[in-house]
């Protein structure tokens, strides 16, 4: 069990009264406004600053591959590309719920979830969406799937859902905490993390029977990854990351050389890893997370999320449309 990192308090804000604006001040009270420039293709330290496809808020980014991928956010937006964001094409959801976490298994199997516990699904790419599930209060903020029935979700209460069928029927399991989760992922059909509000990380090795804490950093965590069933990141507010080698049973703090709060985290291999957070920062390290270096995005806008498919093909967006696209070279 790892020593407190911090005591510092969590304003708890409800998504339900304030709406999205409210479920991003969940996700980190100190995220202010910052300062909107324009965006223009251009590349520094590796990331190229996409076009502008929307003026909506973009809080997930997901890839199947080098050129097939999706973004989500506000009012319902998913976009989808076909050559690695070069161009954008606009997916009908139907809903106009904000939408927090996506999730593909495959080019065909995807979901959505977000505001008002929605979950969508798509068995064709996003050529067309189904609203499985939508209630009237409450907002989904993480999402795993394993495969094209398994998945979990978590959110805006205490418990975790669980689908065996894809999304249709859900089921709550108890978190063995009574805080929000923010987000959660697994290694296999069995094995999953889950990470949150007042910094818990709890673990399941039973599909979700059981969920036991393995640790308790009183820091708020927003993102988790896992590369394996032993090597995992968690990152949260000031700069907080905390790593594993051993599947949770400890977790040790890294040096990520910045205070402002981290959104997400994804490694492609044990040594090889980007988090992205506040006014644009993005860090890479290439030793697990034993030293972390400040790249620059180009920009001061908030980075949401993140994902990398390999070491050379990743993407980031963030507030009002921006899409960021990392080319392990930069073009001369």
């Amino acid at each position: 069990m790892m020593d407190n990192v911090s005591s510092q308090e969590w304003i708890r804000s409800d998504p339900r009264r304030f709406g999205f604006q409210g479920i991003l001040i969940f996700l980190s009270f100190l995220f202010l406004a910052c300062t909107n420039q324009d965006l223009t293709q251009e590349t520094r330290a590796g990331w190229i600053v996409l076009p502008g496809q929307t003026s909506h808020i973009l809080t997930a980014v997901h890839f199947v591959n080098s050129t097939t991928g999706w973004v989500a956010g506000e009012q319902g937006t998913i976009l989808h590309t076909r050559n690695g964001g070069d161009t954008w094409a606009p997916q009908a959801t139907g809903v106009d719920v904000s939408l927090m976490r996506l999730d593909f298994t495959d080019e065909a199997h995807g979901w959505a979830v977000g505001d008002q516990v929605s979950v969508l699904a798509t068995e064709d790419g996003g050529q067309s969406w189904e609203v499985r599930h939508r209630g009237t209060e409450n907002v989904f903020l993480g999402l795993a799937f394993v495969n094209d029935r398994l998945g979990w979700a978590v959110g805006s209460f205490p418990h975790i859902w669980h689908t065996s069928d894809g999304g249709t029927h859900w089921i709550q399991q108890d978190s063995g905490t009574s805080q929000w989760s923010v987000a959660v992922q697994f290694v296999s059909d069995t094995e999953g993390w889950a990470i949150g509000q007042r910094g818990h990380i709890v673990h399941t090795i039973n599909a979700g029977k059981t969920w036991e804490e393995q640790a308790l950093v009183l820091t708020p965590l927003f993102g988790l990854h896992f590369v394996d069933g032993m090597h995992g990141w968690a990152v949260g507010e000031e700069g907080l990351i905390v790593s594993t080698t051993d599947g949770g049973t400890t977790w040790t703090q890294q040096v990520s050389g910045v205070s402002v709060d981290l959104s997400d985290v994804q490694f492609v291999n044990p040594r090889e890893g980007w988090s992205v957070g506040r006014n644009g920062t993005i860090l890479h390290t290439d030793d697990g997370g034993h030293t972390w270096l400040q790249e620059n995005s180009g920009m001061s806008r908030h980075l949401w999320a993140v994902h990398f498919v390999d070491a050379q093909h990743g993407w980031a967006v963030g507030d009002a449309g921006t899409i960021l696209r990392y080319a392990a070279t930069a073009p001369g």
